[in-house]
């Protein structure tokens, strides 16, 4: 039986961006399709362990909220089931961050949806777009019944690497300036660990300890998110350049850095104090990509631009997260926005070019690399994707948009533009 299915917007990807936009276009009034090919909603932070929402706070001690609205919401329900919402700046980087349950998080993100009228389905994926000169008419999707159709007068990519730009044939941009991106991480969750916090200082001279008795280690730095007075956290250390998204090379990458968990699973027992009954519990499910393609939207932040904290007139959104580079293994580097600061996210950045009616959020809108370094994370990719699908809704498929209408519903939803 042919199945197609008509809306107003239709959004791909079921991440952060994604339920905020699907959830934001609702709410401004839009029949909307919300289409996820993972069993569960949530992106990075239930695919990958990525267990710590960044971006949601400015830098230093008496930090200020800059992400509200659905993040904001999102937030609160995630109080109800134990989360301290209200953290303090690590001492590692300064940087302030929440640190949850990803099994929390599926159940939140199941609940907002559950309560909303937007209409969606995890375990469908996209694999054709129907693009009539910019004009973006339908995406085709496969379920394991098999095909179906989904017609939308407006769409938002959110699936995190730009696939429905991309399949739409529009052009794309990859990496910096040289082509090259961030690393890519495949964090592990680790049980009966000291219920304190274990800081990067630590964590590296384990590393060097571990590496020097030869333990075949590769990246020799980064994090473990976990909840203070908790024995279990999420390490995000086991890390590898994707150079390409197909099925080959992204199977060559999880299978290595699966490997490699179980070396820093050696490393930590022997080396990190407090860890010799460490246990490995889980890993991924899936690799955590932090830089793929972006779009060329009409509008672009460029990092040395956004470091300056700047405020614009048609504003959607606001960054707080320093720039945050993974490209080496021995360093990771921060470019810090002054403390208790933020910059404004212009609604260009999210609006695809060479596209009429396609809009983008979460970590493939319109930056420069050093920006999405700071944009990339996920307190940020909710308030993108709520200004996407707000974005989305009150244009349709009209050429044109009126920034100030789209500001105004923002802020009758709670966000902070």
């Amino acid at each position: 039986m042919e199945r197609n299915i008509k809306c107003d917007v239709a959004v791909l990807g079921g991440g952060a961006a994604g339920v905020a936009a699907a959830l934001a276009a609702s709410k401004a009034g839009a029949k909307t399709v919300l289409i996820e090919r993972n069993p569960y909603f949530g992106g990075q932070a239930t695919n990958s362990q990525v267990t710590a929402y960044c971006g949601f706070f400015t830098r230093g001690e008496n930090y200020d909220q800059v992400v509200e609205g659905i993040g904001g919401e999102v937030l609160k329900r995630l109080e109800k089931y134990g989360t301290n919402i209200h953290p303090k700046p690590s001492k590692s980087t300064g940087n302030v961050s929440v640190s949850f349950n990803p099994e929390y998080v599926k159940l939140v993100m199941d609940e907002m949806l559950k309560e909303s009228d937007v209409e969606y389905y995890l375990h469908a994926q996209m694999y054709e777009v129907v693009n009539e000169n910019g004009m973006i008419k339908q995406m085709k999707c496969t379920d394991d019944e098999g095909t179906f159709t989904v017609e939308a007068k407006a769409f938002v990519d959110a699936s995190g690497n730009a696939n429905l730009v991309h399949f739409a044939g529009i052009k794309t941009n990859w990496g910096d300036a040289e082509g090259k991106v961030q690393q890519s991480s495949l964090p592990f969750r680790i049980d009966n660990i000291p219920a304190r916090e274990i800081i990067k200082p630590e964590i590296e001279e384990a590393l060097k300890k571990a590496k020097e008795a030869g333990i075949p280690i590769q990246k020799e730095t980064g994090l473990i998110i976990k909840i203070l007075d908790k024995d279990y956290g999420y390490c995000t250390i086991p890390s590898t350049i994707v150079p390409a998204l197909d099925a080959k090379t992204l199977t060559e990458t999880e299978m290595n850095l699966r490997g490699q968990i179980h070396n820093y699973v050696e490393a930590f027992q022997k080396y990190l104090d407090g860890c010799e009954n460490l246990v490995l519990s889980s890993s991924g499910p899936c690799v955590g990509i932090r830089e793929a393609r972006r779009i060329i939207g009409e509008k672009t932040l460029y990092g040395e631009e956004i470091i300056t904290a700047p405020k614009t007139d048609d504003s959607i959104a606001r960054g707080g997260w320093s720039p945050e580079m993974h490209k080496s293994n021995t360093n990771i580097k921060y470019t810090h926005i002054p403390d208790n600061e933020y910059f404004s996210i212009p609604l260009g950045c999210l609006k695809v070019k060479d596209a009429k009616n396609l809009w983008a959020a979460g970590r493939l809108i319109s930056t420069d690399s050093l920006a999405l370094g700071s944009v990339r994370v996920m307190g940020t990719g909710f308030a993108t994707g709520q200004a996407a699908g707000v974005a989305a809704a009150l244009t349709l498929d009209n050429e044109t948009y009126d920034v100030k209408k789209i500001q105004d519903e923002l802020v009758n939803q709670g966000a902070l533009i």
